[in-house]
């Protein structure tokens, strides 16, 4: 295969995973809006799902990143073409939307589980002081039955 036709061949098949590896951060990024939504909404098991969901386009993201790489240092960077900057482009954004919808997240669990401490601290608050009351032989108003 000459050359001109290898370049090419390269060049195809650099988008095509850029391409896919778009399709799979928009899934990502859909996801990580879930999230959100779950932890806003305090279903936190829903959360455990999508995290799992996220894990395995991760791995595929981290897989496609890869194949990216190698393929890059086949090409030189002056022959990447319109397409590939393009798509490299909406790769980042897509990445640094996640991100910024990931923040948003751990805001919102950072306040549930200060929500969540606050009322262990109430509760427990009320345990020591049941716990006394109960503990008082002697009450104000103690019944007697030799009125």
């Amino acid at each position: 295969m000459n050359n001109s036709a290898n370049l090419k061949e390269s060049s195809d098949s650099l988008i095509g995973l850029l391409t896919s590896q778009c399709a799979d951060l928009e899934k990502l990024l859909n996801l990580a809006r879930e999230e959100t939504l779950a932890a806003r909404e305090g279903k936190f098991f829903k959360i455990l799902d999508i995290v799992s969901e996220r894990a395995e386009i991760t791995r595929k993201l981290e897989t496609f990143q890869q194949q990216i790489s190698e393929l890059r240092g086949c090409l030189d960077s002056t022959n990447e073409n319109a397409v590939q900057r393009n798509a490299v482009s909406r790769v980042v954004e897509l990445a640094n939307m996640t991100i910024v919808q990931d923040n948003h997240t751990k805001l919102l669990l950072g306040a549930s589980r200060d929500e969540a401490a606050e009322a262990l601290q109430n509760l427990e608050k009320s345990h020591h002081g049941t716990n006394a009351y109960l503990r008082e032989g002697k009450k104000g108003l103690a019944y007697s039955r030799n009125f």
